[in-house]
């Protein structure tokens, strides 16, 4: 039982001091006026995303995101992003040049990942960056929502 405890509370330790928002925050809804980080993969920060190109390496290609990853928001008491007046998150892949719009997914409750959509098509290697945001892609919107980013490294397994 002892070695189950100290396993526990290292693993608490190591958890930045900001997401222990309480543990209401899990699988509840996302409201106005909350703080929040973005998870990609279950981290907020250099998260892995797994492409398939397959075809000689070229950079500059671009292929479908390998399914079975996510993307997540979990509660903060306070800093990073902001939800101002809205109760949802926006959430997509910076396009790193003028076109379409991204593919966009809508998380609505705190701890509960969602799947990136295959249709989604991201650059094969290299690095990126995912937006969470209360106000969606372009849109205008009201004052006070404040958005935040997760570095991510795309990595094609069909090489």
């Amino acid at each position: 039982m002892q070695r189950r405890s100290y396993g526990w509370a290292i693993g608490l330790a190591m958890l930045p001091v900001g997401l222990l928002a309480g543990p209401a925050s899990a699988q509840a809804p996302i409201q106005p006026d909350q703080h929040f980080v973005g998870l990609v993969n279950g981290k907020q920060a250099n998260a892995v995303v797994r492409t398939v190109c397959p075809g000689p390496a070229a950079s500059g290609r671009e292929g479908r995101v390998v399914g079975g990853q996510t993307f997540s928001v979990a509660r903060l008491a306070k800093g990073s992003g902001y939800t101002g007046p809205f109760g949802q998150v926006n959430v997509w892949f910076v396009p790193k040049q003028q076109g379409p719009a991204p593919v966009q997914v809508r998380l609505t409750k705190y701890g509960q990942p969602r799947s990136i959509p295959n249709t989604v098509r991201v650059p094969c290697s290299g690095t990126g960056t995912v937006e969470f945001s209360s106000c969606p892609y372009l849109a205008p919107c009201a004052f006070g929502w404040v958005p935040t980013y997760v570095k991510v490294r795309f990595v094609n397994v069909a090489v």
